[in-house]
């Protein structure tokens, strides 16, 4: 199936306890809420599918520094011989608004101007794939935004 990425909103009250142990803050199956399996609604959440790593590229390109949105997408699954063992981090409200003050600012533009680490521009099927997952991830964290809070994220 692949590694894909899931966030979901952090109530500032919980932030530290997230930092300490956020696996209380994720669902068992994040799977089963971004595709809907289970029947219910979709909760409020993130889901970049298998385009963080895209992302990652967009927000940290390899010459430079990375922007203040990488820290959105930020991290790595660590394989094994098992399979993975997934990344899970922690934006307190204050990271999540650095970070949609960020996400704003990048256009059409900049997502044309994405290259992989080979330096190999993206496909026009993959500029399409990377900008619907950047809006989602723009108006993901400007309804956080809104409300102060922080986010707890997975890649696994």
């Amino acid at each position: 199936m692949g590694i894909r990425y899931y966030a979901y909103p952090l109530a500032p009250e919980h932030v530290d306890l997230a930092r300490a142990d956020p696996y209380p803050f994720l669902p068992a199956d994040p799977l089963a809420d971004a595709w809907e399996l289970d029947g219910r609604p979709r909760t409020d959440m993130l889901y970049l599918d298998k385009c963080w790593k895209e992302l990652q590229w967009l927000t940290c390109p390899t010459a430079g520094a990375p922007r203040t949105a990488y820290a959105l997408v930020r991290g790595q699954a660590t394989h094994t011989g098992g399979g993975w063992v997934p990344w899970v981090d922690v934006l307190s409200p204050a990271d999540v608004d650095d970070v949609a003050r960020d996400l704003v600012l990048i256009g059409e533009d900049e997502v044309a101007a994405c290259r992989d680490p080979h330096g190999d521009p993206l496909s026009a099927s993959g500029r399409e794939y990377v900008t619907h997952y950047l809006r989602e991830a723009q108006e993901f964290t400007a309804r956080l935004q809104r409300r102060g809070w922080g986010l707890v994220h997975v890649i696994g």
